[in-house]
């Protein structure tokens, strides 16, 4: 699919070498859980995922634009009527909006193209990565409390599909963008 200018699709083996080197920069993944550094395990890892996919649990999408990767985030935990994004990680020195126009990507496939009847995306923050947590109440996202992970702290969130409408409309007049 192309959206926005952007090609999305969904994670293949063949992508195991760029997440990895996505998730063990530890710059760009000091917010997300640790990553082994094995090529190998990528790929098991990504092996179990299109099980996953293809039972309807969880979907990993791969962002690109004039043939290059951009990066990743993945649609989990789905139940009945919401769902998480997560796993949202991108190349560095990229220019603000690609990723942020993956993020609205994400829950439109999940409230609009997938189909399910959700109402919610949820979302679990790293309480020191101001960046997404702006991004996230930028997009009508609102906290709904605090979870500790391995000693870490996690902002939890959620946004209504409603709310989610209504903000992509604007964020995508700020970005020069059509709905």
């Amino acid at each position: 699919m192309n959206k926005y200018g952007i090609d999305v699709r969904f994670v293949e083996e063949s992508d195991a070498e760029f997440i990895l080197s996505l998730r063990t920069d530890p710059k760009l993944s000091r917010y997300l859980h640790a990553t082994d550094n094995d090529v190998e395990k990528q790929r098991q890892w990504i092996r179990k995922y299109k099980e996953r996919e293809a039972h309807g649990k969880e979907y990993y999408f791969m962002y690109i634009k004039n043939e290059n990767k951009l990066g990743v985030s993945r649609i989990y935990n789905i139940e009945e009527k919401s769902f998480t994004v997560g796993s949202w990680i991108f190349s560095p020195g990229l220019s603000y909006e690609l990723p942020f126009l993956s993020s609205i990507i994400t829950k439109e496939i999940a409230f609009d193209i997938l189909a399910l009847e959700f109402e919610v995306c949820n979302d679990g923050v790293h309480i020191n990565n101001q960046k997404v947590l702006k991004a996230n109440k930028m997009m009508g996202m609102k906290e709904t409390g605090r979870i500790i992970d391995n000693g870490e702290t996690f902002i939890t969130m959620s946004l209504e599909k409603e709310d989610f409408n209504k903000s992509k409309t604007k964020m995508l007049r700020l970005l020069n963008y059509e709905n």
